[in-house]
């Protein structure tokens, strides 16, 4: 696999073959993706949810997000991940942590964690989208200004507001589809709480 884009362009990281738990965004969705929010990517703090090879949160570094925390429960998936950072040199940047998609989201709102954008790519049988859309609008780690992309099998149907979250975008890419968030700003609120390791 390869970056697209930016500073890291055509830098190849490794991605385990045969690997179930992980499935890599196509470069077709992957350019579609940054396109639709290129506009918040620069400067950003970057949560990768489901992350399994990085190549979501490498391709955001690469375009000038300014930090990327990656989060995945597969040990094997994690040991690659952690390696890719390593290879990319980006260790100063990138942070991936073993652990469930919501527990960590729960984590980092005790932490006082805010995101600018949010991505999650779940287990397509495992149809948790909604339940990780919702712990990300409980917990309020995405900032008032954030953004939420959720790539789902076609089959999961996503609603247009969950509380705070309005959708504003959404499209299908053959099996897949991609569905995309902003905060209302009138009624986002603020995240805070005791520090705790993730």
């Amino acid at each position: 696999m390869r970056i697209l884009q930016g500073k890291l362009k055509s830098k190849e990281f490794a991605s385990k073959k045969g690997l179930d738990t992980t499935r890599p965004t196509s470069s077709i969705v992957k350019e579609a993706i940054f396109n639709k929010i290129a506009e918040h990517v620069a400067g950003s703090e970057f949560l990768d949810l489901y992350s399994g090879t990085g190549a979501i949160a490498f391709e955001a570094i690469s375009r000038g997000a300014s930090r990327a925390v990656m989060i995945e429960k597969d040990p094997v998936a994690l040991r690659i991940l952690i390696e890719n950072i390593n290879t990319l040199g980006i260790s100063d940047v990138c942070r991936a942590y073993k652990n469930d998609a919501v527990k960590a989201i729960e984590i980092l709102a005790r932490k006082g964690e805010q995101f600018d954008v949010i991505f999650m790519d779940p287990p397509y049988e495992a149809n948790v989208s909604l339940a990780t859309l919702k712990a990300i609008e409980k917990c309020s780690i995405l900032k008032p200004t954030g953004i939420v992309a959720c790539e789902h099998i076609k089959f999961e149907d996503m609603p247009e507001r969950l509380g705070r979250f309005v959708q504003y975008g959404e499209k299908m890419y053959g099996n897949k589809r991609v569905t995309y968030y902003y905060q209302s700003k009138e009624e986002a609120r603020g995240a805070s709480g005791e520090e705790t390791e993730i």
